[in-house]
């Protein structure tokens, strides 16, 4: 049966094209510098320190014995930056994870190798995985790693006939999308919002964003829907960014990229998988506290450079990276795609979010770092999303 489900979503769930969408470390208190007036005091100081340290990290690993966990994830994008963060700045080790690592930039391959066994936690697009549970696969969410990062583009001389984006202005259009797309999960489900009859609107499904963005340019279409990615290649053409989605009037906060396994593997090493999460929040708080810190353990792995990752991660903005499982919005966009006709509504997809692990470890890290602000504002963020 399982492989009837991988077989029927291979076919039918994602496209290529939704492969592209789709300070100190943790808040630590840093040791005070010693000055030249006070040279013994600050070596029996940094002695001091020395010993502390390498005996929390002796207790550490005497008590987490390192479990392997296979892990899979994009290495072609930030999507993921989470995850390849925690592998090369050491949280997973930290965390005793071994973490054997597999860079894969595809959904549905991804997700397979996760239902046959191959892999044990797999980070993919929200559309996919929530297809496949959709559809009977027992996955189970239990981190985040993006939200938002698409953009509705058209040709500059157009933009103020879309000014507003109503039932009068998009009747009769042409819209280009990658079908399944995070952004046309999200497109629908805005204009639905706004009452706007989807009926109306000719949605042009082509083969990959990269298409998208030249229908756009060459006028096959009126308007078109890209990820973060493509931003550069579209405005390179002379596009022009419409809406971002994430206004407090469409959708902010709109989930993306989920962070899974099996029930069947969460059941049997609960422990393992906890503190991998732990070890994705540990690397997110490192690139907000050490952002070149955190960039120079990314572009270990990561195949963009420097500059593409300055630019999406920090300068451009309407995207976050971030652990939180967020079911709230995370069952809202099933509920989008069920409501637009994209998934059938099979699943109670509460049953598939398991937000224990991620409050567990932020609990662990509040306590190990009580003055972190970055732990704080991610407790916040979770009262108000995993509830």
């Amino acid at each position: 049966m399982k492989k009837r489900i991988i077989a029927l979503l291979l076919s039918t769930v994602i496209t290529a094209s939704l492969l592209a969408g789709c300070g100190n470390t943790s808040g630590q208190d840093a040791t005070p510098a010693a000055t030249a007036d006070q040279p013994a005091a600050a070596d029996q100081s940094a002695d001091q320190a020395t010993a502390d340290s390498e005996a929390q990290a002796a207790d550490t690993a005497e008590a987490k014995e390192p479990v392997t966990l296979k892990i899979v994830a994009f290495n072609s994008m930030i999507a993921h930056i989470d995850s390849i963060v925690a592998k090369n700045a050491g949280f997973y080790e930290k965390e005793g994870v071994n973490a054997d690592f597999t860079y894969n930039n595809s959904n549905p391959d991804n997700i397979q190798a996760l239902l046959e066994g191959k892999v044990d936690l797999v980070s993919a697009g929200a559309t996919a995985v929530l297809q496949y549970i959709d559809q009977g696969a027992d996955i189970v969410i239990i981190g985040g790693q993006m939200s938002s990062g698409e953009t509705l583009y058209c040709l500059p001389d157009r933009a103020d006939e879309f000014k507003e984006l109503n039932q009068e202005t998009l009747a009769g259009k042409k819209v280009g999308v990658s079908r399944m797309n995070t952004g046309d999960i999200v497109f629908r489900r805005i204009l639905k919002d706004k009452g706007v009859d989807l009926s109306t609107i000719e949605f042009v499904e082509l083969d990959s964003q990269a298409t998208v963005t030249q229908a756009i340019a060459s006028g096959e279409v009126d308007l078109g829907i890209n990820f973060l990615t493509y931003r550069e290649s579209a405005e390179g053409l002379g596009l022009v960014p419409l809406t971002h989605f994430d206004k407090e009037d469409e959708w902010p906060g709109f989930v993306c990229c989920r962070l899974f396994t099996t029930r069947d593997k969460l059941n049997a090493n609960r422990e393992a998988f906890k503190n991998a999460v732990k070890a994705n929040i540990e690397a997110y708080a490192l690139i907000q506290e050490d952002p070149e810190a955190g960039k120079k353990a990314a572009l270990e792995d990561l195949t963009i450079d420097e500059a593409t990752l300055q630019n999406q991660l920090f300068d451009y903005g309407h995207v976050g990276i971030g652990p939180n499982p967020d079911k709230k919005n995370t069952s809202e966009f099933y509920d989008a795609m069920v409501n637009i006709g994209y998934s059938e509504g099979n699943a109670n997809v509460a049953d598939h979010i398991d937000t224990s692990l991620y409050i567990d470890a932020l609990t662990e890290l509040l306590e190990e770092y009580p003055n972190s602000q970055v732990y704080k504002d991610l407790w916040e963020e979770s009262e108000a999303t995993n509830r």
